[in-house]
């Protein structure tokens, strides 16, 4: 009789921990390492909802264009037909 109580009660909590507990805790564990990476990596933050309506506006930053005055001459090459 002890035995099959003692199942149970291991089943029980068994379902307990799985259905409740575990998913609470990695949720929780994904939230912390969500802002750990968003304060590590600020270029990479979450986008704000927006509402239907609004308008935002985003500048690219502005990259130097590689000097091409130095890259050499252009060579037109053309197709020789053989017969």
């Amino acid at each position: 009789m002890k035995l099959i109580v003692t199942i149970i009660i291991i089943y029980l909590v068994f379902r307990v921990l799985t259905t409740y507990v575990f998913p609470w805790l990695v949720k929780r564990y994904i939230e912390r390492a969500k802002k750990k990476f968003y304060s590590d990596n600020p270029q990479f933050r979450e986008k704000q909802e927006k509402k239907k309506g609004d308008m935002t506006i985003t500048y690219k930053e502005e990259q130097d264009q590689p000097d091409t005055d130095k890259l050499g001459e252009y060579t037109d090459f053309e197709d020789i037909k053989e017969d």
